[in-house]
């Protein structure tokens, strides 16, 4: 034993060593995987090319444009992301797309560091400190999203950091407040976090039943008094032009919630910690249950915080995985618990413990790892069009993230949802037409996300059009994966749409020529089999 107490700083040290590695690694690279990544990124284009080119001369210029890049920020739902995606302007110029990705990345790493002082002195434990960072620096989910030109790792550094100058005093203090107003930043990167107060409800509700001790409403009441006070105040600035939008997504989101409600649908969540983060530590996390037996009711706080995320959002009509993004510190405590309440229970199996701890760390090593070196194929799929046709009109399944890499994002449009509009884009100078797993999600014939066919036009191309071009881009790939669960609506229909994505080949590029699609078309509709 004395050993392997030795040991432990260096197994501590090389896993640190590959957690940074698999985050860092390529992380300059304009590498995106979601529709929303060229949505934030392509935001403001224009103006940000003015800005560009036009620098200010003294502070007061560099405020003028600052207050325009806050205005036009608050025109969106998400406007804390997309102010901060604007400033790479000042520090590497408009086009430096992967600057959405080192914000992510250095968020990311600030939250492993965080959790480490968060869980040492919840649990008064270093060593239960220690393994919660560990697991946090190398879970795939936290490594793939801190990997991403997206806000989720940005929104749980502010969660975390919100929760944990909440708990830092029992009676309201200023880290009181500022731990509001850091849960406001986290709504301002997300429109769908509105609800992050329920979050300090719960935890003051849990303590109260762990501790036996009365429920504070007082403290709860004014938490979100602040917390809705400066949303509102934020919302109504230039005429109230946040909460018009942010009101008009929230609406949006329950009506849609409303019409897609399964109850299949509840194993969602619990079925993603297996998928996305490997069976062993998913056995971890779900063995936090086995704590009630011995009525160690303090250790279950991370866990309840993790199954609270996932019931609230298990109603919403997507149950995307990264909605879990936020509670993933928490995720990584609960893991950590179990494995730590295992090693001081039972001394005698140890060496199982030992064995059972080494399988969660290299299975999640392999997914982190494989993250950190899969690649997408839309650069490569503008380049080759653009290579032949520098002037080339493209239609396309995922407009926004290839728009990225033409210097006039305006001569890429998105595929329509009919084929006369298709035809109309055709005599206005479109000449091709690439699909990619997108059109799984947005263009499908039924309705219902990653349920085949697609609509009957772009399927006649893809069942008989030779492409000019295809990219392998998702097949085989463990992006495939998350890019289906971050947009699941329908459990089984994702499941079954993986389950047959490499023989069906629903992960490629393929680039079609828009003439050639037409001309099938036509013919398939002449023989009468459109």
């Amino acid at each position: 034993m004395s050993k392997f107490k030795s040991l432990l700083p260096v197994i501590a040290g090389l896993i640190i060593l590959i957690g940074l590695l698999c985050r860092l690694y390529h992380i300059s690279d304009n590498q995106f995987l979601f529709y929303d990544e060229g949505m934030y990124l392509g935001y403001n284009r224009a103006f940000l090319d003015l800005v560009a080119n036009n620098p200010a001369h003294d502070l007061n210029e560099f405020g003028i444009i600052l207050s325009l890049m806050f205005k036009t920020a608050l025109t969106t739902a998400k406007a804390l992301w997309f102010f901060i995606l604007n400033l790479r302007v000042f520090v590497l110029g408009p086009e430096a797309w992967y600057f959405a990705r080192w914000v992510s990345a250095l968020s990311g790493i600030s939250t492993v560091v965080l959790l480490f002082f968060w869980s040492k002195r919840y649990f008064k434990s270093q060593r239960i400190g220690l393994i919660s960072a560990l697991l946090l620096l190398i879970l795939p989910s936290h490594v793939f999203y801190s990997r991403l030109g997206m806000q989720e790792a940005l929104s749980t550094l502010l969660f975390l950091s919100a929760i944990y100058l909440y708990m830092s005093r029992e009676r309201i203090h200023w880290p009181f407040f500022v731990s509001a107003f850091l849960l406001v930043c986290v709504y301002s990167t997300n429109y769908r976090m509105i609800i992050a107060p329920i979050f300090i409800a719960f935890i003051e509700c849990f303590n109260a039943f762990t501790m036996q001790k009365r429920l504070n409403w007082q403290k709860i009441a004014v938490y979100f008094a602040s917390f809705y006070g400066l949303v509102l105040f934020v919302g109504c600035l230039y005429g109230g032009a946040n909460l018009h939008i942010t009101t008009a997504w929230m609406f949006h989101q329950a009506q849609d919630a409303g019409g897609k409600f399964n109850p299949l649908n509840f194993i969602s969540y619990p079925y993603y910690v297996f998928a996305l983060e490997g069976f062993f530590f998913a056995c971890f996390f779900w063995g936090s249950i086995y704590l009630i037996k011995f009525k160690e009711y303090t250790k279950l706080l991370p866990f309840g915080i993790v199954v609270f995320q996932m019931l609230i959002f298990s109603f919403a009509a997507e149950k995307g995985a990264r909605y879990l993004c936020v509670v993933l510190p928490f995720m990584a405590t609960a893991g950590a618990v179990v494995i730590d309440d295992c090693w001081q229970r039972w001394a005698k199996a140890r060496v199982w413990i030992s064995m059972a701890g080494a399988l969660v760390v290299v299975v999640m090593v392999y997914l982190s790892a494989s993250i950190a070196m899969a690649r997408t194929d839309y650069e490569k799929a503008v380049h080759f069009i653009t290579d032949h046709d520098p002037q080339a009109v493209i239609v396309s399944t995922q407009p926004l993230v290839e728009g990225l890499f033409l210097n006039d994002d305006k001569r890429i449009v998105p595929c329509p949802q009919d084929l006369y509009s298709l035809v109309s884009l055709y005599k206005q100078g479109a000449r091709y037409l690439i699909l990619d797993p997108q059109a799984y999600i947005s263009w499908v014939a039924d309705g219902r996300r990653f349920s085949p066919p697609l609509f009957d036009f772009l399927e006649i191309a893809l069942k008989n059009v030779e492409p000019l071009q295809t990219f392998s881009h998702l097949n085989n790939n463990i992006l495939l994966t998350r890019l289906v669960l971050d947009h699941n609506e329908q459990v089984l229909d994702s499941i079954t749409f993986l389950s047959h994505a490499q023989s069906e080949g629903y992960g490629k590029i393929r680039i079609y020529d828009l003439g050639s699609v037409l001309s099938t078309i036509q013919h398939a509709h002449a023989v009468g089999s459109y």
